[in-house]
């Protein structure tokens, strides 16, 4: 014979685990909860030909491609990390599983485009990487006192100086949008009083500033001279708080001062309740 055919023969000892499908947050963009945390499930489907109880372990990062990379540092603005998926062996057939990793994402998580890393480990010591990404929203988010009080205050007096602290709780850089009411939005007014002759305090007698304190007395046109008017109409103004840094705790670099007085003028007395609209908008302020 010109030609003799000869059969080739081999057993594979070990086979690599290989991840199928990564799915993070059912396909969809991530949104944060301003001041708290979410659960992200992050679910994975593998493989393993030398069958599904070879698969030993897995684990996962998820982190902000742009700042931090697989094996980084976890930290609560760019990466996370998972070293004990659960594993579901019911899943598929004798070869396949699933699994969830899960990741506990605060609220000032970079909004960003971040990358789900997951390595799968066998019992043989092979292992594959494979990695999706994903987007975590803009959160624009603020926290304030319940409050600001002015005290006890004469008529034809400028209040002392009250701070109301603006607290980002969001994950992005902000500017504050500002406007008041005395009983509804428009109504021109700061305030309304439970007695006197108009019972209303003018939108224009109550006044901010963002920029600097001035606890001094103060005179009707000095505190004209160093503040700013509230506005019915609603402005924004150049705040720039930014989101918070810091994991050891908030109201360190996410916080600050703004700053409050109010004239009043001839014609009210009583009890007087307002109310002042704080807004976070990303862009430009005056």
């Amino acid at each position: 014979q010109n030609n003799v055919t000869m059969q080739t023969l081999l057993s594979i000892g070990n086979s690599f685990p290989e991840i199928t499908n990564i799915t993070i947050n059912n396909g969809n963009n991530i949104d944060l909860t301003p001041n708290g945390t979410i659960q992200l499930n992050v679910y994975i489907i593998a493989r393993d030909y030398n069958g599904e109880g070879d698969i030993s372990s897995m684990r996962s990062e998820f982190f902000d491609s742009a700042v931090s990379s697989y094996g980084g540092s976890d930290d609560n603005n760019n990466h996370y990390a998972n070293s004990s998926c659960s594993i579901n062996t019911a899943y598929g057939d004798s070869t396949e599983i699933n699994a969830t990793c899960i990741f506990n994402l605060q609220y000032y998580a970079n909004n960003a485009t971040w990358n789900a890393t997951i390595f799968v480990n066998d019992t043989n010591g092979a292992s594959s990487i494979n990695s999706k990404t994903g987007v975590i929203n803009t959160l624009l988010a603020l926290g304030l006192p319940n409050s600001i009080d002015y005290g006890l205050v004469n008529a034809t007096a400028v209040s002392n100086e009250t701070a109301a602290n603006v607290t980002n709780f969001g994950n992005v850089i902000f500017n504050l949008t500002l406007s008041g009411y005395g009983r509804t939005p428009g109504d021109n007014n700061s305030m309304n009083c439970t007695l006197g002759t108009t019972q209303n305090i003018s939108i224009d007698y109550e006044k901010y500033n963002l920029t600097a304190t001035n606890t001094s007395t103060m005179t009707l046109s000095q505190f004209e001279s160093k503040y700013a008017n509230l506005s019915s109409t609603t402005v924004t103004k150049t705040f720039d708080l930014n989101y918070r840094q810091n994991d050891t705790g908030p109201y360190f670099d996410d916080t600050n001062s703004t700053y409050w007085r109010i004239y009043v003028p001839l014609g009210v007395a009583g009890n007087c309740t307002g109310n002042i609209v704080f807004g976070a908008v990303k862009g430009t302020g005056t």
